[in-house]
């Protein structure tokens, strides 16, 4: 049998560590809150304080308090550390310095990426929780180049949306949430009829991939993508099989 040492953590086993913002609102499967999304175990840290204002105002007295919980993540054991606002793609350096695990915080850093697979000239999309003044240098710290054809679009516009998700309201609809996020994603190929991908910034809205998808017939990617292809290839399996 092997042999173990014990480590300063009370818990074992956990794949993915993820930062949790202090909020409030019903992470329903699919989200990244919720841990029956994964087939994996997660370890899940809440930031106490990091508001979701706070993160939207660019607030770095917050880093300090980020990159503390994300210490206390990779100390547990986590193999990898994500998070569940994409806005945090703007602390993924100062938490990337800190620790030694793999730090992957927001889903805009997969737009890199999927840049490469398509011609330049087609159009990337990403649909946003809002539409902030400071989303522009958001994708320039997930590594956007600014040549990249990024189409931007917010969801603060959305009644539903707006009220649930942005100002914390309590009650979901989530199908009235699923045909908001589906009407923005339509309107983005309507204009933009040679878009080549689609990325869902906010981790409420993985839940609803399927459903954009199947309405645009595009790939999607989201924070589960993102977080599932660190897993895969941190998590190998060998192969078995018949030649």
């Amino acid at each position: 049998m092997p042999k173990y040492r014990v480590r300063d953590a009370d818990t074992y086993g956990h794949a993915i560590g993820i930062l949790l913002l202090d909020y409030r609102g019903p992470f329903i499967p699919g989200d990244v809150g919720n841990a029956s999304t994964y087939r994996y175990p997660v370890l899940y840290k809440l930031v106490e304080g990091l508001t979701f204002e706070k993160v939207l105002s660019g607030d770095q007295d917050a880093e300090e308090m980020i990159v503390d919980a994300a210490r206390e993540l990779e100390r547990f054991g986590v193999r990898g550390i994500s998070s569940d606002c994409g806005f945090l793609v703007q602390h993924q350096q100062a938490v990337a310095k800190a620790v030694k695990a793999p730090v992957f915080m927001s889903s805009l850093l997969q737009i890199p990426y999927l840049a490469m697979m398509f011609d330049a000239e087609r159009p990337i999309g990403c649909i946003t929780a809002t539409r902030s003044p400071s989303s522009n240098s958001l994708l320039e710290m997930a590594g956007v180049d600014a040549g990249t054809n990024v189409v931007l679009r917010g969801m603060e516009n959305y009644e539903h949306f707006k009220w649930v998700i942005l100002e914390e309201g309590g009650e979901m609809d989530s199908d009235q949430i699923e045909r908001e996020v589906v009407a923005e994603a339509k309107d983005m190929v309507a204009k933009h009829p040679d878009m080549s991908a689609l990325v869902l910034e906010c981790s409420l809205l993985p839940p609803y991939a399927k459903a954009v998808q199947d309405a645009i017939g595009l790939p999607v990617f989201d924070f589960i993508t993102m977080i599932d292809y660190f897993y895969q290839g941190s998590h190998r399996k060998a192969y078995s099989g018949y030649y």
